[in-house]
């Protein structure tokens, strides 16, 4: 039987039954002072409906009010009650270490939709065509143009991390770490900032951003708090892929993978 997996955390949860994805029952699998939440669910194809993601992170919210947890995403299976022991003793000290700077805190995040000056568009001729011998552009205007890209290219940047520099400034004191992701569209780039915050701070972080929004002119949108999903990974390495002699798993797929 697959067993789905919600979070880590150092306590059973004892304040009430809890119900997880598809209605199944969520359990608590122990080893080495840790506990693995987890619900009994067959590997389905394709993606899960909204439905199953929105159980989901209601297990994991759940949780999250009540102890520390180590959050994971959708799709983290495991192949009985010892595959799970096993990853539970094989990772302790990591994730105590986790839980440890994890406890008293939330996830807040602010989405910035830069202007379109910050989006480069370049024709794909000038960025990767190269000179042929009929109807091509010179040698010197090539790289004239490509000198061009890689200015724009570089200008560009500059500009996404004086933004990311400015509300990391606006924000000292009120958080303990922080990450960026960069997510480039059709038609726009959105920079996704996430704070690990301390709860007594919540309060201050969104007063903070009304001041911010108030004297700046940026479309940008606050969210949280939230389960501290983006400080589990990259920074500390996932269940996935398990070390040797582990079975393995595909968290994007929620599918089993051969070892």
């Amino acid at each position: 039987m697959a067993y789905l997996l919600y979070g880590i955390v150092k306590e059973p949860e004892i304040k009430g039954n809890l119900t997880g994805v598809k209605g199944q029952p969520v359990m608590f699998v122990e080893a080495r002072g840790l506990c693995a939440a987890v619900s009994e669910l067959d590997i389905g194809e394709g993606a899960p409906p909204v439905e199953e993601l929105l159980a989901y992170a209601q297990v994991v919210e759940a949780l999250h009010h009540r102890q520390a947890v180590v959050p994971m995403r959708y799709g983290c299976f495991l192949n009985g009650v010892p595959a799970i022991q096993d990853i539970l003793k094989a990772r302790r000290r990591q994730y105590e270490t986790l839980l440890a700077e994890l406890a008293g805190h939330v996830e807040m995040g602010i989405r910035i939709l830069l202007p379109e000056k910050e989006c480069i568009n370049i024709s794909p001729d000038i960025t990767t065509a190269q000179p042929k011998e009929e109807n091509a552009i010179s040698g010197r205007a090539y790289l004239a143009l490509r000198k061009v890209h890689y200015r724009m290219e570089e200008e560009t940047s500059q500009g996404r991390q004086a933004i990311i520099d400015r509300y990391i400034q606006y924000f000292l004191g009120l958080y303990a770490r922080h990450r960026v992701e960069t997510d480039a569209k059709k038609d726009a780039v959105v920079l996704s900032l996430y704070f690990l915050t301390p709860e007594h701070k919540v309060n201050r972080f969104r007063e903070t951003f009304g001041d911010m929004m108030a004297q700046e002119n940026d479309e940008a949108l606050l969210s949280g708090p939230w389960p501290p999903y983006n400080f589990v990974t990259p920074t500390h390495p996932h269940p996935n892929p398990a070390p040797e002699g582990e079975e393995k798993y595909n968290t994007d797929s929620g599918r089993h993978l051969d070892s």
